[in-house]
């Protein structure tokens, strides 16, 4: 072996054993990036320390099956396993309120994203909600269900009932003239009282005549005579209550009551499955079970097992639904016109849109029947 040789092949290893080194130090570092993302996520850290294994939880994370990690290892194929860690890395960075350019960090530098996701706070949508109360973790949460007024219906309108025909007044009666006519009071002249005899004393004025004599008044003309007095018009025999009804009842056409509508809700996942919502109260997870009275436990279909077993529930309040997280794993997000906003354990939310239980999509469809 010659110097030259030997001179290449020592820094051959040199190369090497840095390079490997280098490789080392970025593997630790992304898996320590990594640990505390799926610290965040509800999965345990130490799958971020296994090869192969943390870029299966990469995709079960982002919504897509675990197994097609296995695709990284075929020739052509590992294309389309990029393809799909790049949109189970987009659908994380949602979650922490990252956009494209998080994506792409995941595709060309994975330790840089997944430190980036690490350091990044919970989006702002979540800072707003009501903070959640501090309890202890149990192995399993027990929930309170308190079941929602049921609503009453309407009360339906009673008609009222036809009424009777009124009776025929009767016509006033006329008054009977006098048969003696009224004199006015100026002709009657009341008899004038005796006086009694004074003594006589005269005087020069008295002998004078009073003035011209008074005329006396002529007779009254007779009065005509009265005009007979109408009698009062016949007074109609009223109509019996049971003839009136059945002459009513006979022309009368039957009032239709219209009946309030009832309204039914029906759970629908992105696969198609239809589940009717029977109560106020709904549990949903894989296998939740429970004997609490008005509260109805669906078990809902998860090929992907992201599910607890008891995940979310649903309360009705009047007209909407309210979510909330009942400690699941992979959490409860909420799609708001693109935007997925994640629950905190234990909150609450009305539900808007489409609903994520870890990766299963859900939504509540309203049916009003008459």
């Amino acid at each position: 072996m010659t110097d030259s040789t030997a001179t290449l092949v020592a820094l051959s290893l040199i190369a090497g054993l840095v390079g490997l080194i280098i490789g080392l130090a970025i593997f630790l570092w992304y898996a320590a990036a990594l640990s505390r993302v799926f610290a965040r996520r509800g999965v345990e850290p130490w799958r971020a320390w296994v090869p192969v294994l943390n870029e299966a939880e990469i995709l079960r994370l982002g919504g897509r099956p675990a197994w097609t990690v296995v695709y990284f290892f075929i020739p052509v194929v590992c294309v389309y396993a990029i393809v799909l860690r790049a949109l189970a890395a987009d659908r994380i960075g949602r979650t922490f309120g990252r956009g494209a350019g998080s994506t792409v960090l995941a595709v060309l530098l994975p330790p840089v994203w997944a430190t980036v996701l690490a350091s990044t706070r919970e989006p702002a949508a979540t800072e707003e909600r009501a903070p959640a109360r501090i309890t202890e973790p149990e192995p399993e949460p027990v929930v309170d269900f308190v079941a929602v007024a049921t609503i009453a219906e309407p009360p339906v309108a009673v008609v009222p009932p036809v009424p009777i025909a009124p009776p025929v007044p009767i016509a006033p009666p006329v008054p009977i003239a006098s048969p003696v006519a009224a004199e006015p009071l100026d002709a009657i002249v009341l008899p004038a009282e005796p006086v009694a005899d004074l003594p006589s004393i005269r005087t020069p004025f008295m002998d004078a005549p009073a003035g011209p004599p008074v005329p006396e008044s002529p007779e009254p003309e007779p009065e005509p005579e009265p005009e007979p007095a109408l009698e009062p018009a016949p007074v109609p025999e009223p109509v019996s209550v049971e003839e009136s009804i059945d002459i009513d009842d006979d022309a009368a056409e039957t009032i239709v009551v219209e009946r309030p509508a009832v309204v039914s809700w029906t759970l629908v996942t992105d696969d198609g499955g239809r589940h009717p919502l029977e109560a106020d109260v709904v549990v949903l997870g894989r296998r939740p079970a429970g004997e609490e009275p008005g509260v109805q436990y669906l078990a809902v279909p998860d090929t992907s097992r992201t599910l607890s077993k008891q995940h979310a529930c649903l309360t009705r309040e009047g007209d909407g639904w309210i979510v909330t997280d009942l400690q699941s794993t992979n959490g409860v997000f909420l799609d708001l016109g693109g935007v997925e906003r994640q629950l905190a354990p234990g909150d609450s939310a009305p539900v808007s849109g489409r609903l994520l239980l870890g990766t299963v999509g859900l939504r509540i469809e309203r049916e009003d029947r008459r």
